[in-house]
């Protein structure tokens, strides 16, 4: 899915593309005015590591329908307090904001109020990634890969999609994305080899939203994790969320935590948020690679593009 203050460009070469993201970090360093379009997890995810490493630059969120629009109240009520907490504004309502980035100095209308920024980060979905397919058949209405059971184009039997099809899936996330690799996978060899395909079953079908947002990361940061939403063992052994320091000796190596505050269940029969959740995902963004998928590897090679 894209998401244009993130997802690079068709074609564009590394080089082109580590400039591009060190010239919007520059501009956040030097901008006072930071506004970050989007009130999903994308969103708050960006702002809070604004905040924290900019505490005193003003840092707007701008939502139509206020932050996590699709997660219980109570959480949403929760994250909007924590918010104002972080100094991080909040404004709702239709805008006409653009569609892509801008690091220069502009100004947004919405309603009867008008907002200055420096720079302009739209951290949402703006659906998939597959405009250059747009003058093939095999999109449906909304521009995702129209697809069968197998993740197999309807109109190109070809071509199949994971990530941007149209397959009935309540969320875009890891857990969704390796089984549909995996079906991919399979189907295409057995096309090359003449075999049946066989039917895509999604992954995690109890994962309804992604279970862990985060505002921010390190021990500045605010989260929380969703055990409704995580596998069935999971939810058991951590007591719904409830087992954290000091109820669960056995995690205590294995999260390092030792009541410093890095445990994401928190503490033993409090709710399973706050600062411990964002502590402990600072540090897995840099080895989580290493847990599930062996290893995050080498940068690929630039490869040229054949007009």
């Amino acid at each position: 899915m894209e998401c244009p203050s993130s997802y690079p460009k068709i074609g564009v070469s590394l080089e082109d593309r580590k400039a591009e993201v060190q010239r919007v970090g520059e501009a956040i360093k030097k901008g006072e005015s930071i506004v970050v379009a989007g009130g999903g997890p994308i969103g708050l995810e960006l702002a809070g590591d604004i905040r924290i490493k900019y505490p005193s630059k003003r840092v707007v969120m701008l939502c139509r329908g206020g932050v996590l629009s699709q997660w219980p109240e109570a959480q949403k009520q929760k994250v909007e307090v924590q918010l104002r907490k972080m100094n991080i504004e909040v404004m709702t309502g239709a805008s006409d904001a653009p569609k892509d980035y801008s690091l220069e100095p502009g100004k947004l209308t919405f309603a009867d109020k008008e907002l200055s920024y420096d720079v302009f980060l739209p951290a949402y979905s703006q659906g998939p990634n597959t405009k250059f397919l747009e003058s093939s058949s095999v999109l449906d209405s909304k521009g995702c890969i129209d697809v069968n059971q197998y993740l197999q184009s309807k109109m190109c039997n070809e071509m199949f999609a994971i990530g941007v099809s149209n397959v009935n899936e309540p969320c875009i996330v890891m857990p969704k994305l390796e089984a549909q690799w995996k079906s991919v996978t399979g189907n295409v060899a057995a096309l090359l080899e003449g075999k049946s395909l066989k039917t895509h079953a999604e992954g995690a079908t109890f994962m309804k939203l992604p279970p862990m947002i985060v505002i921010g990361h390190g021990p500045k940061g605010y989260g929380f994790l969703d055990f409704n939403n995580v596998p069935p063992p999971v939810k058991c052994c951590c007591c719904c969320g409830l087992g954290g320091f000091p109820c669960c000796p056995p995690c205590w190596p294995c999260l390092a935590c030792g009541g410093c505050g890095c445990c994401p269940c928190g503490y033993c029969c409090c709710p399973s948020d706050g600062a411990g959740l964002t502590t402990l995902a600072g540090k897995l963004a840099f080895k989580s690679g290493g847990f599930h998928f062996k290893g995050l590897g080498a940068a690929p090679t630039q490869q040229n593009m054949n007009s």
